[in-house]
């Protein structure tokens, strides 16, 4: 089967990578109105700390850090689950951790500004699994999308991009 390239505006484009090896948050910013769905891509992700990452949407008003529905489960070794409403909660458990994978924003309905999310991720060098799902409505159309954790841990190792159409 061969692959084609959507027309219009369905061309999915690629943003700026930025690292993450400092820093407590890295935002994304200019995302456009129209947008419908965007693609969080973690490479070899690490932090200095143990709390769980946080994936927060945001409008021309700024990052909104309420409302959210969300939970995520640590698969092996040892299952253990996390939810928040603050943002896409996404499970961090050692200081070592290097995570790889993608997380994936659909607009589910224009008018509320709803966002729903699925996530699936592994660590460096293990079995380690992770998941993670959740929605949010936001006050007004989408433009920025934030990568935190719930203690404000710093950054040190890794890459973060996006693609959106």
């Amino acid at each position: 089967m061969a692959l084609t390239k959507p027309q219009g505006d369905m061309v999915m484009k690629l943003g700026t990578e930025q690292a993450s090896t400092s820093g407590t948050a890295i935002d994304f910013t200019g995302i456009p109105a129209g947008t419908t769905q965007i693609v969080l891509m973690l490479e070899a992700v690490s932090t200095n700390g143990v709390s769980n990452l946080l994936f927060q949407l945001g409008d021309a008003g700024g990052i909104e850090n309420t409302g959210y529905i969300s939970s995520c489960s640590t698969l092996v070794p040892t299952v253990t689950t996390a939810t928040s409403t603050v943002g896409f909660i996404m499970p961090f458990a050692a200081a070592t951790w290097n995570v790889h994978g993608p997380y994936i924003f659909i607009l589910k309905d224009s008018t509320n500004f709803t966002w729903v999310g699925k996530g699936n991720f592994c660590e460096d060098g293990s079995a380690d699994g992770m998941v993670s799902a959740g929605s949010k409505s936001l006050s007004a159309v989408l433009t920025q999308l934030r990568i935190t954790s719930v203690s404000a841990d710093t950054f040190d190792a890794g890459s973060i991009n996006i693609t959106y159409f």
